[in-house]
């Protein structure tokens, strides 16, 4: 059987043998791999993957496996339903959307799934670059991906999308604590960059040598895109109607409220082609949309699937995920400063390039911790002066949020292990954040 005829195979049996509600996705694809340490290739891998997700609901149950061996199909069906038979009903499930749609026409980058020694030439630009530029020695990994969805239902929904893109993402050191990291994500070849990736990765450790401990207070910090994006996708997490639903949301009963300076409008738009996670269909099979979760400062929605939105008098957002409603990608509208333009704008503050170990104390009130990663440099009447080093940042996220003073006008998109969300953002500037002591 081609795997393009699964998804509806799985539904047609699903329903046969008693299924209220099947959702079926099949996928086939492949990654490959440059890893380089110490400077140099280590590395080279290609995963060919093939697998199949099944979502069942029967009399308000419901249950969700994936399956790799394609031969065992029959068999997961029947184990499936004979398993629903023995839980509890979901008093939050709603049953799943009614289609069949018409999806937008999805154009990929052909070029990217072709790639095969290129991709070791792409990856030995970044390291040349960051060794030029002041590091000496590069660790990293260039990745490029490709594949093929099919999805069918019993809501009468069939679809399918194709997709390429490349991620890569460069730690330079200078020194044992001074390094700088940078990462880059497109679905363009075009648009990828090593050479820059490099370059700033290599010079920001240049600039982090001999950094000086890091003071505690409140002073107004610098984010980088590869930074702030942490705090984005958090956002975007809360702003997911089954967050909210399980208690683990800070934008819980703020809808229609203010949680940022009028300048800020985040928005999760899956119908963007220049955003590198744009399907044109959600879990359910609903046509993805351009959502503005914050307009102007203001929270306007939470991003739902058929179920959420029914419980909450609401209309799905097209952010299905198989359980979940998801955001697809997050983007907050660009400023007009330039980096130097808000670095000139501190009297005293700090740069903080990275972070890392973004944890939450609490979901619902958002409050968190999280450790900058990479160099840190402090700033004094405008200009930086230096590297520091062993502090920590203890916040509160809807209060930072509305302590945005700045955004920059130069977004990148990010994606790397820390923001596993697609994220898109300039530099940004907070006022008053609190920085603590690292227990590093």
């Amino acid at each position: 059987m081609d795997i393009s005829d699964i998804p509806g195979y799985v539904v047609d049996q699903a329903r046969k043998k008693g299924a209220d509600d099947i959702v079926c996705s099949a996928h086939e694809g492949e990654r490959k791999q440059v890893k380089f340490t110490n400077s140099e290739v280590a590395i080279t891998k290609t995963w060919e993957s093939t697998g199949v997700d099944i979502f069942l609901a029967k009399d308000r149950k419901i249950m969700y496996t994936s399956v790799n061996d394609l031969h065992t199909l029959d068999k997961t069906i029947n184990d499936m339903l004979a398993f629903i038979k023995m839980m509890a009903e979901s008093e939050n499930y709603q049953g799943i959307a009614d289609g069949p749609f018409n999806y937008r026409n999805e154009g990929h980058d052909k070029r990217i799934s072709d790639l095969e020694g290129e991709l070791v030439e792409l990856t030995g630009q970044a390291i040349d670059s960051a060794m030029r530029n002041g590091a000496n020695r590069v660790a990293g990994v260039l990745y490029s991906s490709s594949g093929t969805v099919h999805l069918a239902t019993s809501g009468d929904v069939i679809g399918s999308q194709t997709g390429s893109d490349m991620d890569i993402s460069l730690r330079a050191f200078a020194s044992k604590e001074a390094s700088g990291h940078m990462v880059q994500s497109v679905s363009n070849m075009d648009e990828l960059d090593p050479i820059r990736i490099g370059m700033e990765a290599g010079m920001m450790a240049k600039e982090a040598l001999n950094p000086s401990l890091g003071k505690t207070g409140k002073v107004d910090v610098l984010f980088t895109p590869l930074a702030f994006a942490n705090f984005l996708e958090r956002a975007a997490g809360s702003a997911s109607a089954g967050s909210v639903d399980a208690g683990m949301s800070f934008f819980k009963d703020k809808i229609g409220e203010k949680v940022g300076p009028e300048f800020l409008t985040m928005i999760d738009d899956g119908t963007d082609p220049k955003m590198v996670v744009s399907p044109p269909f959600d879990g359910e099979g609903v046509p993805t949309q351009k959502n503005v979760i914050i307009e102007n400062g203001v929270l306007k929605t939470y991003l739902h699937n058929t179920s959420t939105a029914k419980l909450n008098d609401a209309v799905s957002t097209g952010n299905a995920g198989l359980v979940f409603p998801r955001a697809w990608n997050c983007a907050i509208t660009p400023g007009s400063m330039s980096k130097d333009d808000m670095i000139a704008d501190i009297k005293d503050g700090l740069y903080i390039t990275n972070l890392w170990y973004t944890r939450f104390q609490n979901y619902q009130t958002g409050d968190f911790s999280t450790i900058p990663r990479d160099a840190v440099f402090e700033i004094k009447d405008g200009k930086i002066t230096g590297a520091v080093k062993d502090i920590r940042i203890s916040e509160n996220m809807p209060d930072m949020l509305n302590r945005i003073k700045h955004i920059g006008n130069d977004p990148e998109q990010i994606r790397w292990w820390e923001v596993g969300l697609l994220v898109k953002t300039p530099h940004v500037v907070v006022e008053g954040v609190n920085i603590t002591k690292s227990t590093q």
